[in-house]
């Protein structure tokens, strides 16, 4: 006799897997066989999985289609079945999967990634931002050395695709832009202001700034990497410009 723990796991095999075993150690009727009762929770599962990559990914579903996106959904239910506690994080191979399935198209998979990101930044632990008086009490001698501690939202991508702008037409049912495919990537900034995900593309000298500061770099070397694009005497002002606008749209948790 099969013990209650073999059952509960013979059970999870049937529903993630389609494994058979447990069909006999259920009871069925003729006008309800086990196996068509045990289909009922294979399939809600399935469903619920699906309900919830909709969920985070709404304008990919809204691109492709209910029934396109149900069965791609399928396709990433099979090879990736859920592994986290809470299904809200079932889903992020999901890009990987339709940059194969849609080569020649890919803005599909940048824009999973996108939504994918966006929700991530909503969900990001909190941090409580500094305010601008916070830079003003910093002493001028330490301005060089000194250290910035990003929010847990702030995310930089690269697409290769408009796929932002895809996303915020079919977020306000728009016309879809035509030519989405880039000449070369650009850089988007992502973060959480508040309780509101807020995102805006970066010219090139501020997505190096940005990238220098988060990877532990100091004001010192952020004015360094703002020379290759701007004149040594305006780097200053310009690195000072960018700080403070980080400052404002609540992007900086702390400084050392």
């Amino acid at each position: 006799m099969s013990t209650l723990a073999e059952l509960q796991r013979d059970f999870q095999r049937h529903v993630m897997h389609g494994q058979e075993r447990i069909v006999d150690a259920v009871a069925g009727t003729a006008r309800v066989p086990a196996a068509t009762r045990l289909a009922i929770y294979s399939e809600a599962y399935r469903l619920r999985l699906t309900d919830a990559l909709a969920s985070t990914l709404p304008r990919l579903q809204q691109l492709l289609g209910k029934e396109e996106f149900a069965r791609r959904a399928s396709e990433y239910i099979d090879l990736y079945p859920s592994s986290y506690p809470s299904i809200r994080w079932f889903g992020d191979r999901m890009p990987s999967l339709l940059e194969r399935s849609y080569r020649d198209q890919p803005w599909i998979a940048e824009l999973a990634r996108w939504e994918w990101t966006i929700a991530a930044a909503f969900d990001a632990a909190d941090a409580e931002p500094i305010g601008v008086e916070a830079l003003g009490a910093v002493a001028p001698e330490h301005w060089p050395t000194l250290q910035f501690q990003f929010h847990p939202s702030v995310q930089i991508m690269a697409m290769a695709t408009n796929a932002p702008t895809l996303f915020k037409a079919l977020s306000e049912d728009a016309p879809l832009p035509e030519g989405v495919e880039l000449d070369e990537p650009q850089a988007w900034l992502i973060w959480r202001e508040s309780l509101k995900t807020q995102y805006r593309s970066l010219a090139a000298d501020e997505a190096a700034a940005l990238a220098d500061a988060r990877s532990g770099g100091t004001f010192e070397s952020l004015c360094d990497t703002l020379c290759a694009w701007h004149e040594p005497d305006a780097v200053p002002m310009q690195a000072a410009g960018m700080l403070k606008r980080w400052v404002v749209e609540q992007m900086i948790a702390g400084v050392t």
